[in-house]
């Protein structure tokens, strides 16, 4: 079993088809074991009530005294009680298979849902960061845009002056609400670039020669709890990606030197 696989499934994709599964799964189960057990419960009552009476009225005969049909209906009663027997083990064995099942996906269930908490709570926890880091910038420049506002527009009431203030501040206001009303697209479509670039670093990253850069990869492991509490910069990224620019541009230098210098032994 691999740690990795299996720790995805920890995690769910946005049509919550894991969450399905496991719910469509227990519900199977939960519908299905109360036959299973109606059918064990059946064949013993029928066992006690019917066969069980009649085998011991023939077993209380002497063989000899048996008659060729009441042999018969012993060796079919014995038979058909021993199949029975057999098909009830099946059931019980399958009972036990889906009480094992259903603990397993009560457990995937509940780590999933450990998981998708958490993730929610460190999502809200960046979120709230965020809001705090935006809140102290407005604070900040709040007062500045005020006067700003009074003193930076010289004549205002004339006309050449009114005239492209008002059409600037509208310009301004649908430009800034046009972006805050499709942020959530513009964020995905970013987000997305940027974690499909994200990801072909860190993958390169853990294969690079360089020792140094490996170490760094686990660094953004972002599943393990971390005591400490430290987040790793994402500035990281930026400084592997200069360096493998500047390892490209080495590269490339160096194979133009070699070229040159073999042109120059061959003239």
């Amino acid at each position: 079993m691999n740690p990795k696989d299996y720790c995805n499934l920890l995690f769910d994709d946005e049509t919550f088809s894991r969450s399905r599964l496991y719910f469509w799964i227990l519900g199977f189960i939960i519908k299905v074991q109360p036959c299973i057990e109606d059918n064990i419960t059946q064949w013993n009552l029928y066992q006690q009530a019917r066969i069980q009476p009649l085998k011991e009225g023939l077993k209380s005969k002497e063989h000899s005294e048996l008659t060729t049909v009441e042999r018969s209906i012993l060796e079919s009663i014995t038979k058909y009680d021993k199949r029975g027997n057999d098909i009830k083990q099946d059931l019980e064995n399958l009972k036990k298979r889906f009480d094992a099942i259903s603990e397993s996906v009560r457990a995937l269930r509940d780590g999933l849902f450990n998981a998708s908490a958490l993730m929610e709570s460190r999502s809200a926890t960046r979120l709230g960061q965020n809001v705090q880091l935006l809140t102290y910038v407005s604070i900040f420049y709040l007062p500045l845009g005020f006067c700003a506002a009074l003193w930076a527009v010289p004549n205002i009431t004339q006309s050449e002056t009114q005239t492209p203030f008002i059409v600037a501040t509208c310009l301004v206001s649908f430009l800034t609400l046009t972006t805050v009303f499709n942020m959530g697209n513009i964020s995905d479509a970013i987000g997305l670039s940027y974690f499909k670039w994200r990801r072909k670093l860190l993958k390169r990253m853990e294969n690079d020669s360089n020792t140094k850069w490996q170490g760094r990869r686990g660094m953004f492991e972002e599943f393990p709890p971390n005591n400490e509490r430290r987040t790793v910069s994402e500035w990281w990224l930026a400084r592997y990606q200069a360096y493998l620019l500047r390892q490209k541009a080495k590269i490339g230098f160096q194979s133009f030197f070699r070229r040159d210098e073999s042109t120059q032994t061959a003239v």
